[in-house]
This record gives structure tokens, C-alpha cells and sequence, in this order.
């Protein structure tokens, strides 16, 4: 791996809340001695405390300047052909097109910042993706037009649809336009013709 890497790692949330429910399942086995109803809860907070502790064992996920690493796994940036978010904020979980129709889905149970910090760093290094169908260079043009706005109000900063030599031609049209009175001479010759 390469000498300049950002770790991530899970989030200890996700381990401490797999513990509560699991104390919380004891709890309703005990009551369940009593009433039997009470099994029903104690399987359904065993079954979240095994999803809380299978998210709280992911691989740690290393970002890197040629690849990113998924525990063993090396993906080089130039093999990844698309990004797509399902919409979680956490547990982030994206799936990730490669070069030959491989597919991976990467699930990242971390707090909110630092996914928002892993998703950036998957944006930026991957210049041959799309990210939820829109191309790198477009995602990036419209970013940076979301930050301009936040900063000014866009009437402040419009935006240029035309060249400066667009701008001055269609002036040039438009004072040819007022000179002669009219914009089709056909025009107005049937229509002198009719009365």
C-alpha cells in the first residue's frame, strides 16, 4: 500500500449498541419464563444484535493515491466505472461498478462525517466513474456551482451561456433589426399585397 493512506474504520457506536441489545434480549428470555410472548422480542433483538455486530466487524477501508483497499482487497482508481448510493447515511453502503461487469458493494458503518469524508475521496480519485449516473467532470462542475452559491446568491455570479463574441453579434442583430422595422420583408409585402 502506498505511503499516504486515510484509514477508516467503523464506528464503535455500531459494537455498543450490538452489547444493549444483547442484554436487551437476555432480559426478555427472563420474562419469557413468565410469558411466553416475550420470546418474540428476545428474537428480534438477537437478530439486530448480530446485524450491529456484523456491521461493527467490516474491514477497515484504506484510500490511497493509485487504490483504495476493502480489508484484503486492492481496487485500482482507473477500474472503477461507477459509484452508486443507496440511501443510507450510516451505514454508507455503495455500489461500486468495475472494468468486466465485476461489481463490488462496499458498506461502511462509520460516523456521519467520516462517510461523508469517504464518499468524497471516492468522487474525487475515481476520474473515469459516474456517481449515480452523472459523469466525474459534470458532478465536479455542478459542485463547485453548489459551493458558489452557498458564498454569493447566484444572481451575484450568473453564469455565462454565450462568448463575448456571441454576445456582441446578436447586438449587431438586434440594432440591424430596429434599423429596418421588421424581420421578414416577405411579410409585409403580402400583407400590403392582401389590402
Amino acid at each position: 500500500m502506498e505511503p499516504c493512506v486515510e484509514i477508516f474504520l467503523p464506528a464503535r457506536l455500531y459494537s455498543r449498541a450490538g452489547w444493549v441489545t444483547l442484554a436487551t434480549s437476555l432480559l426478555f428470555v427472563v420474562w419469557g419464563t413468565r410469558a411466553p410472548m416475550a420470546y418474540l422480542p428476545a428474537i428480534l433483538c438477537v437478530s439486530f444484535a448480530a446485524v450491529m455486530f456484523w456491521l461493527a466487524a467490516r474491514p477497515a477501508i484504506r484510500v490511497g493515491e493509485n487504490q483504495f483497499n476493502i480489508g484484503d482487497r486492492a481496487i485500482a482508481w482507473r477500474e472503477v466505472r461507477e459509484i452508486n448510493k443507496i440511501r443510507f447515511l450510516s451505514p454508507l453502503m455503495l455500489r461500486i461498478k468495475l472494468t468486466n461487469a465485476r461489481q463490488k458493494m462496499l458498506v461502511f458503518p462509520g460516523d456521519a462525517g467520516r462517510v461523508e469524508q469517504l464518499v468524497h475521496l471516492l468522487r474525487k480519485n475515481s476520474h473515469l466513474a459516474t456517481f449515480d449516473g452523472v459523469a466525474y467532470r459534470d458532478y465536479w462542475t455542478w459542485s463547485s456551482m453548489a459551493g458558489l452559491r452557498g458564498q454569493r446568491q447566484l444572481k451575484e455570479q450568473p453564469v455565462r451561456m454565450l462568448s463575448s463574441e456571441d454576445e456582441d453579434e446578436i447586438e449587431r442583430m438586434y440594432q440591424k433589426l430596429k434599423t429596418v422595422g421588421r424581420l421578414d420583408a416577405r411579410t409585409d409585402s403580402s400583407s400590403a399585397d392582401e389590402q
